[in-house]
């Protein structure tokens, strides 16, 4: 079931990476009113609530064609503005316009304690600035915390001194993505509730 669900993920992303970097249009991440308005057949199954709305979007919205906000239908052309999270080379890169304008090497789960960042499609969920994210065994300040599927999340991580590399093999996180303080508060000041953000392996070169 784990296989079947996982090459579902899989799949869709391939799908979705396809369209992703052929778009130049105009996209600010997604609009729960303007989503509730522009699909009263969604409303009409989901109901109007953000968080309905939302999981419609990842989980048909997309595979649909329909569009998150007002500037993508005007540009016909939907999902271009996204996080993405590379998990293999550790990077989290912010696509704007269908523009790379913030990158910025990160700390995924750890992989030996087996917390890796769950891979898939999502959407922010929360937007808030200065809080504890506590668990069974720590409690830590971040300033900036962007979740976007359940207790996983991007955040500053002061505790950290080097980003990047390999670190997340032994040393990486409970699930979040950490990221270096500044790049933490520039990722939060450009993104809302309901940024798309794509969590993924990249898969090795094909031998020659």
């Amino acid at each position: 079931m784990k296989r079947i669900i996982k090459a579902s993920f899989m799949l869709l992303f391939m799908s979705v990476f396809v369209l992703l970097f052929s778009v130049s249009a105009e996209a600010s991440g997604f609009d729960p009113a303007y989503y509730a308005e522009k699909y009263p057949d969604v409303v009409a199954v989901v109901g109007d609530s953000q968080p309905a709305l939302i999981n419609h979007y990842l989980t048909f919205g997309i595979g649909e064609g329909r569009f998150q906000n007002a500037e993508e239908e005007a540009a016909g052309t939907p999902l271009n503005t996204y996080v993405d999270v590379d998990i293999t080379n550790q990077t989290v890169t912010y696509i704007l316009n269908g523009e790379a304008v913030l990158s910025s090497p990160c700390v995924t789960g750890c992989v030996s304690k087996h917390r890796s960042t769950p891979t898939g499609i999502f959407a922010t969920t929360g937007h808030v600035k200065g809080t504890y994210l506590i668990g069974p065994t720590w409690k830590n300040w971040v300033d900036y915390w962007m979740p976007f599927y359940g207790g996983c999340g991007l955040h500053d991580a002061t505790w950290r001194n080097s980003f990047g590399g390999s670190i997340y093999q032994t040393n990486g996180s409970h699930g979040c993505v950490n990221l270096p303080h500044d790049v933490a508060q520039q990722l939060f000041d450009m993104i809302g509730i309901g940024t798309v953000v794509i969590v993924h392996e990249t898969p090795a070169p094909a031998p020659q």
